[in-house]
């Protein structure tokens, strides 16, 4: 019998959150792909901004399920649900990577120096 990813994945929030990020890893990776082949992007720039992507994706992913998992409800109220506590956890992941980067009023976490090496 072959091995089942997605079921076995479902069975745990960190195994959903692992789902979202290779998800959203991929469609990432996808636009970066053709950002890098158009000349918009370096082969560093895509892999840090892939990795960002897909990390913020299974966070996000993560997020929903156990947020899901504490309101409970009907299919109407945990789509809604998990809607919702999906876009607010990208929303408050993106806030702080901006912030890490220095992409904001406050001084940067990592130097930018780091990331280009």
């Amino acid at each position: 019998m072959a091995f089942q990813l997605a079921p076995f994945l479902a069975q745990s929030v960190p195994g959903v959150g692992a789902l979202g990020a290779i998800v959203g890893g991929s469609g990432a990776l996808a636009q970066n792909l053709k950002k890098h082949k158009d000349g918009e992007m370096e082969t560093n720039e895509v892999v840090v901004e892939t990795a960002k992507e897909a990390a913020g994706a299974g966070v996000a992913t993560a997020v929903s399920a156990f947020t899901v998992g504490l309101v409970g409800g009907g299919l109407v109220v945990s789509v809604g649900t998990a809607f919702a506590a999906a876009v607010a956890g990208k929303y408050v992941w993106d806030r702080g990577m901006d912030y890490i980067e220095g992409e904001n009023d406050h001084a940067p976490l990592l130097d930018e120096d780091i990331l280009k090496s």
